[in-house]
């Protein structure tokens, strides 16, 4: 256009005729940028929605799935406890049971439903209340289905409480898969409206919980007449629940035809899925606003410069010359225009405008304040645009300014950053064109607009940066780590040198979290890691796998011995102990090493070799560093057998206990049996203890191979004709589980076996760490009758501080002391000590691993009140003392009597 006005002397018909085509154009383009934009903020509002929809509905998921697997728990725990029932725990200890597990909780009620449909006892009464569920729909579904899994019944107003429920149930069997009845939970719609309602979508927006095949459980906002109806025939829930489709889609809703746009999130293991639901008006609120203002804003635009154009080509018309002064002051409005179009092309945040022939520049107010100059503060020209930019952005900027100068490139479009005037950098969007060329084509104007970006470019380095580091320690993540280790690794391989890997894990940090909670031992967890780092070089990488797993590449290597003293150096800065508050944390490291290229140059390899050196460290002891060796890969294997093949063990029926029976001293009279597991293993024969129960611990084998003792120990001495005691040893690992009461409880319920005749052996590793909850496990163990011995008395450094926190049953002495009392007067005199202390304690005391008569006559010089050992008996199937269980007489006893 300007170079039409500056050839106005070519003849006012010509340029006249230029103008009212000018006009037209900008009268189709305004609007039609205008209807391009509304369009794809039209769209992406609509995409907005969706995308809100499927996180709400994701979120609500996990929240529901962590309620319904809570409550699950507790409904296991219940039915475990309860069993079946024929010979069961009297009705008011299981509802103590039952109250106690409640208490824990926030539901409405807990209760034990017969076969009948009949309420036999409940957490919150007692005597329970009556109560008949047997026409309720979850009760049949358990009844007629042996199957079934945790059911979730049809929201009900509960007959002794009038309030809106929902029932959530499991089935107890009997022991040969009969129903016996079920345990039912009551769950409050308020624990989850509590969340719904704080979620603001928009209006006509909702969130529902749905059992699964279509029955409306929860709904926000409340709608009361809608809760407990089967929305199964809508083509919502054919099209999607079926399939467990989590897309987003949208479609009128079934309740009331209003368009939304839905969402789904399936919660896994449990016949519940969650709803989300954005009506589209909600959805498009905030692009109508926009929509409207930016119309306004273009319709006035567009008829202002429509009518600007026309009437100066009217005025062209009615003149035939005008001086320089008219021609510049056109000039100076076609300039305004062009900034103002190019600001409405763009959306900007500041315009500028330079002369190319003198370098010359305006910039606009905004583009000032962005950078927080005010306006005029530095010099307007092209050169303090060169001054401000980043000397790294610098290249790159000026190439793409020669490729749009040069008319290489239809525009000029670059992401830089300029120097702020607090010294910061912003990043900026800057967008140009030239607008003006001279007769040879020179580039003469060029006008354009910038764009902050920082808060982007801030994001997406965030994410970024989330992307390959820890959430918790900030520390590399896996993935940074196996790429540093994969370019120093090629780096030795091609120029030479070595490194090293170390693979480190924490002991005992699961105590730290079941003892302490997940608080304390993330604190922990950032603790470790800064110390980590702080023992490091800048070149070594440290860096956190998950859980308590730590990886370290040490830059350089070259002698293994300086290797060895770095990871007692890490050891040390871990061991120290950590407060939290008013307690004190204490864990330890073990570290296992692998070095490149000694060990390899391939990463995964070298990895698994350094794991392999962690697992030598943790079981020679943890606490320590171990340098891989070839031997290990063969010990790996071979443990990795020996635990795929315990797995089955288990399973399959290898396992066998073997007896080791308990007499007087005085009278030699049989009291009992210590019951001890063996492995008959397919290949490698009967294996004692020794060899596979360290394993467990170290797997968590331990858990279920510790219940099958129990179980197999009490169903043998319930067949027993004399009342005789089992005794069963039970791990710290089991120790760890908070309904270990419950479970003792239920094998005792499910055997027939009187609490009275177990007794339950324990060392003092079990209430070293934490002895409060251990504590108070044992107190509810001795609540239900149970016998408690402490073993191995006297190896550890706590000995009489459990004995003063605890009231024992009873003391076993170890076999250590035992065995040397005829050599060593200490040994004696320890023996004799501990006797004196058992009967000022009131607690009986055992003498393990008596093996000679010269044994057994100073343990009845010092009235020890019974034995246990070789001389009496060694461990054997129980069949082999089938005379001694009738009789309560053993033979080995005449080394009693005699002893006497």
């Amino acid at each position: 256009m300007m170079l039409f006005l500056d050839r106005r002397r070519e003849g006012r018909s010509g340029l006249s005729r230029v103008l009212r085509a000018a006009a037209l154009a900008a009268g189709i383009a305004i609007p039609a940028t205008l209807t391009y934009t509304l369009t794809r903020e039209h769209a992406q509002a609509l995409a907005d929605a969706e995308q809100r929809a499927a996180n709400t509905a994701r979120t609500l998921a996990q929240h529901a799935e962590r309620t319904f697997e809570t409550v699950d728990t507790y409904l296991r725990a219940v039915s475990s406890l309860v069993g079946a029932r024929e010979v069961g725990v009297p009705t008011q200890a299981l509802h103590a049971a039952l109250r106690e597990q409640f208490a824990r909780t926030r539901l409405t009620n807990i209760m034990v439903i017969d076969r009948d449909g009949q309420s036999i006892v409940e957490a919150v009464a007692f005597p329970p209340r009556p109560l008949d569920v047997h026409d309720r729909d979850y009760f049949q579904a358990l009844r007629d289905h042996s199957s079934s899994g945790l059911v979730v019944g049809q929201p009900i107003t509960g007959r002794l409480s009038n309030k809106l429920l929902l029932p959530v149930a499991r089935r107890i069997d009997n022991p040969d898969g009969s129903f016996a009845g079920v345990v039912q939970a009551l769950i409050d719609p308020e624990a989850f409206r509590g969340v719904y309602d704080g979620i603001d979508n928009g209006p006509d927006s909702a969130v529902s919980l749905w059992r699964v095949d279509g029955t409306m459980l929860v709904r926000a906002p409340w709608a009361p007449e809608m809760i407990g109806r089967n929305y199964a025939t809508g083509s919502n829930y054919r099209l999607h629940v079926p399939i467990r489709d989590e897309r987003p889609f949208w479609s009128p809703a079934t309740t009331d035809a209003i368009e939304r746009v839905f969402a789904f999130g399936f919660l896994d293991g449990y016949p519940i899925y969650v709803s989300a639901a954005i009506a589209r008006a909600s959805a498009l609120a905030g692009w109508h606003k926009s929509a409207v203002a930016q119309g306004g804003v273009a319709g006035g635009l567009t008829a202002v410069l429509v009518t600007a154009l026309l009437l100066l080509a009217r005025e062209l018309e009615r003149r035939q010359t005008a001086d320089e002064r008219t021609r510049a002051s056109e000039a100076r409005l076609r300039a305004s225009e062009e900034r103002l179009a190019l600001a409405l092309d763009a959306g900007s945040d500041g315009l500028w405008d330079c002369d190319l022939a003198t370098g010359a520049a305006w910039s606009s107010d905004r583009w000032w304040r962005m950078l927080g100059y005010e306006p005029g503060e530095l010099g307007s020209h092209a050169h303090t645009w060169r001054v401000l930019l980043h000397p790294e952005d610098a290249p790159h900027a000026e190439r793409a300014l020669t490729e749009h100068l040069e008319g290489r490139a239809a525009a000029y479009e670059c992401e830089h950053r300029l120097r702020r005037k607090d010294g910061g950098w912003a990043w900026v969007l800057t967008r140009g064109r030239v607008v003006a060329r001279g007769l040879d084509g020179a580039p003469l104007r060029f006008v354009g607009t910038q764009i902050d970006i920082s808060a982007r470019k801030a994001a997406e380095g965030q994410i970024a940066h989330m992307a390959r580091h820890d959430a918790l320690t900030d520390l590399p993540n896996r993935a940074l780590f196996q790429e540093r280790l994969a370019h120093k690794l090629a780096e030795v391989h091609r120029y030479g040198g070595s490194c090293a890997v170390m693979s480190l894990d924490l002991d005992k940090f699961k105590l730290v979290n079941d003892t302490l909670g997940h608080p304390a031992g993330d604190a922990l967890l950032r603790e470790v890691a800064e110390r980590l780092r702080s023992a490091l070089r800048v070149e070594d990488t440290v860096a956190r796998l998950g859980g308590d797993e730590f990886a370290v590449l040490l830059a350089g290597a070259d002698e293994p011995v300086s290797v060895g003293l770095l990871a007692e150096h890490l050891i040390a800065a871990v061991r120290a102990p950590f407060p939290f508050g008013d307690q004190r944390m204490e864990v330890g490291l073990s570290v296992g090493t692998a070095l490149a290229p000694i060990h390899g140059l391939d990463g995964e390899a070298l990895f698994k070799r350094a794991d392999l050196a962690l697992y030598r460290a943790k079981a020679e002891g943890r606490n320590t560093h171990r340098v891989y060796e070839a031997a290990m890969d063969e010990a790996a294997a071979e443990r990795r057998t020996l635990e795929c093949d315990l797995h089955r063990a288990i399973e399959g029926g290898e396992l066998t206990l073997h007896y080791q029976p308990q007499v007087t001293t005085e009278g030699g009279e049989l009291v009992g049996f210590e019951a001890l597991v063996r492995w008959r293993h397919p290949e490698r024969g009967l294996l004692p203890p020794g060899a596979f129960i360290s394993l467990a611990e170290e797997t968590g084998l331990i858990l279920p191979l510790g219940e099958w003792v129990l179980r197999a120990a009490c169903r043998e001495a319930a067949r027993w004709e004399r009342p005789l005691k089992v005794a069963v040893n039970l791990s710290p690992r089991q120790f760890q589980q908070a309904d270990l009461p419950e479970r003792v409880l239920a094998v005792l319920t499910e055997t027939s076996l009187s609490p009275t005749r177990l007794e339950l052996e324990v060392t003092e590793s079990v209430l070293i760490n934490d002895k409060a909850r251990a504590l108070g496990i044992l107190r509810r163990l001795k609540a239900f009758g149970v016998s408690i011995s402490m073993d191995d008395f006297g190896t550890g450094y706590s000995s009489l501080a459990t004995l003063q926190a605890f009231p024992f049953d009873r003391i076993k002495i170890d076999r250590s002391f035992v065995g040397n009392v005829e050599e060593s007067p200490q040994a004696a005199a320890i023996v004799r000590a501990v006797l004196g202390l058992g009967r000022s304690l009131g607690m009986g005391v055992v003498a393990e691993g008596v093996e000679t008569t010269a044994q057994m006559r100073f343990l009845v010089s010092e009235a020890c009140d019974e034995v246990q050992g070789y001389l009496v008996g060694k461990p054997q199937p129980i069949e082999r003392f089938a005379d001694a269980v009738r009789t309560g007489a053993i033979a080995a006893s005449s080394g009693a009597a005699t002893a006497a």
